[in-house]
């Protein structure tokens, strides 16, 4: 479990910046951060667009936001095709904090405004360990 001490990083600087679940997966780019959720977008043409709460993220390593849940948990109720209100936010929050995730997770004091960061590291083949990411708290 990360501390509440370290570099943070403001939720609006993160547009445009990829998304992977904990197990690697893309889920998308940042094209919009409100309140208590992150506008993804995904695909060239045909873009899949979708709405994930906030409280999901993990850590910004600099190139890549993570989330805490893998891809087949994001699927399963934690992913809108609109912004939900805040109410769907708030109960939504309140369920997943009863999770494993959801016990494991950081969240930051001043988490609304800032996410925090931790370095990507390098391996000795020159290669960033967030290609083999199996968990955020692993290149810590």
């Amino acid at each position: 479990m990360a501390s509440s001490e370290g570099p943070r990083i403001l939720w609006e600087q993160l547009k445009g910046k990829k998304v992977k679940t904990n197990d690697g997966h893309d889920v998308g780019e940042i094209k919009e951060v409100t309140q208590n959720y992150i506008r993804l977008e995904k695909g060239i043409v045909n873009k899949d667009k979708s709405w994930i709460p906030k409280y999901l993220a993990d850590a910004y390593d600099g190139k890549v936001l993570w989330l805490v849940i893998g891809k087949d948990d994001l699927g399963k109720g934690h992913s809108y095709t609109t912004e939900p209100a805040r109410e769907q936010y708030a109960h939504d929050f309140e369920a997943f904090k009863a999770t494993p995730y959801g016990q494991r997770a950081v969240q930051l004091p001043d988490f609304e405004q800032n996410i925090r960061m931790t370095e990507e590291r390098k391996s000795n083949t020159g290669t960033s360990s967030s290609e083999e990411y199996k968990n955020i708290r692993d290149l810590e």
